[in-house]
Order: structure tokens, then sequence, then C-alpha cells
């Protein structure tokens, strides 16, 4: 086999796989407890039969109870090859092992959500065919998975802005904080990283990956423990950044003195301050 730089052993396993395949293997059994391998193997399968039309791959999953075998040729033939391929950012940006989930929405949630709004679709295979696509604000693909988004947190919903659609689920239906979407700014931290390990799944096939710094993807290395962390968000905190209401009366024609509330917190005086305090 050819030197592999794959960091992960959910990667390399392709590699393997691939070996076998060229060896004139045509039936493949991979031993795994861990989804993202079914995931990677799904997406790439197409790659895999132009390398064997014969081939046949089957999935040992799970242990115990929960232990089972997957064969791959029927989930990938059920799925059709754009949804396999698809598949790979879609693991990533609903959550794996190095992306984070959204809160209270899992898989079987992102599904549905991804049935009911099919257009996502293009974003998912426009992602995984040309990895480490980066992702903007004013990119196609970013405001398909805000839409996305959305849909996951209110399936009937037809806003297509998140700020919107926070608005809406907090004022109108009653959600709190911790259940309504992310803010959009938030989100596309998270696309950014979701986009970085599809983008390493998508060239599992390539012994070396050459992948980019995860610095422009989302991530932000930690001096201390010489480790990536996520970057949640390039925003300021809400409690930090927004001021608690100051109401001025100063009646003084000069404008603000020294014993105004705003001058001494330092704040800007607000429309409910009086017409004098506003000079």
């Amino acid at each position: 086999m050819a030197l592999c730089d794959h960091e992960e052993v959910d990667t390399r396993l392709l590699i393997h796989l691939k070996d076998a395949l060229l060896n004139d293997c045509t039936n493949c059994l991979v031993r795994t407890v861990d989804t993202d391998v079914q995931v990677i193997l799904l997406g790439k399968f197409h790659y895999l039969m132009t390398l064997c039309q014969d081939i046949s791959v089957w999935v040992a999953f799970g242990a115990g109870n929960n232990f089972t075998y997957y064969h791959i040729n029927a989930i990938y033939n059920d799925l059709g090859r754009e949804k396999s391929l698809a598949l790979l950012v879609f693991q990533s940006f609903t959550g794996c092992d190095t992306t984070s989930a959204f809160f209270g929405h899992g898989k079987k949630t992102a599904w549905e959500a991804w049935n009911c709004f099919e257009d996502v679709t293009l974003a998912f295979t426009s992602m995984a065919l040309h990895p480490f696509t980066e992702v903007t604000l004013d990119a196609d693909h970013f405001k398909l998975l805000e839409r996305f988004t959305v849909v996951m947190y209110d399936k009937f919903s037809e806003l297509e802005d998140l700020s919107e659609a926070r608005r809406e689920l907090f004022c109108q239906k009653g959600k709190t904080m911790k259940t309504i979407p992310p803010t959009q700014d938030a989100l596309l931290q998270h696309s950014k990283q979701a986009a970085y390990q599809a983008g390493v799944w998508c060239t599992s096939d390539q012994t070396e990956m050459k992948a980019p710094s995860p610095h422009d993807w989302g991530w932000i290395l930690d001096e201390e423990t010489n480790s990536w962390v996520p970057a949640w968000n390039t925003l300021p905190v809400s409690s930090q950044a927004c001021s608690k209401l100051v109401i001025s009366g100063c009646k003084s024609a000069d404008g603000c003195g020294a014993r105004c509330a705003c001058k001494k917190a330092r704040w800007k005086c607000t429309e409910l301050c009086s017409g004098q305090c506003k000079k």
C-alpha cells in the first residue's frame, strides 16, 4: 500500500478497502461501531464501483443485542447516487464526532427536514463534489443550509432568514432561547466546521489529502493545550454587548451633566431620555 497521511481511522479504512479491491477482492466486510464509517462507505461507494463492478460491501455494526449487518450495496441502491453522496455533508452538518449537533434536534428530525426541503440536496452534493468549498454568508449553498436549519426547527415556516425565524419562534410561538435556532453568525461557523469535516471524508479515497489548516474553517488553536477548539461565533456575547436600559431625565439646556445616569454608565442616551438630555 502507498503511504497514507490520514489521521482518522474512519478514512484509513477506505484506503484498505481500496487496496483490497485492487487486489481482486470483491466481497468485503467492515467491522465498526461508528456511524460515520457507514456514511463514508455510502458516500464513496460510487467511486468504489469504478474499481470493481462486482463489489459487495457489508458492515458488521454495533455490539451485543444491537449488533447487525448492513449491506452497503442495498442501501446505496435505495438512496441513489446523489443522496448517498449528499449524505457525507448531511452527516457532518447535523452532528458527528467532530462537529456539534443542533440542540434538541437529532438525525431523525434532520432527516424529516431534508424530506420537507429537498432543495438542500443541491448544497450537500455541491459541497461533496467540491471538497473544502469556501463557506460565506453570500454563498448559495449557505443560503440553502440556512433555510434547511429553519425547517429543522419549524417545518411549517416559510421564512428563509434565520434571524426572522428566531424572532418569530421566540416572540410569537413561545419558544425559549434554548429551543430556537442558532444565530446566523453561529450557523456560519458551524457550516465551516461541517464543510471541513465533509472535505476530509470526501477526499478519503486519496492517500494524501493535503487538507487545509482548520484555522480558516471555524476552528481556533488553543495555545495552552495545543489543540483545535470550535469557534462558536464571532459576534460579542449579547449579555455584554447589550446595555441595560438607562433613562435619564436631564433638564439642562446644555445637555447631560456629571450626574446624568447615561453619562455615568458611559452609554449614549436613548429615545426614552428627555429632549434636553439628548443634546
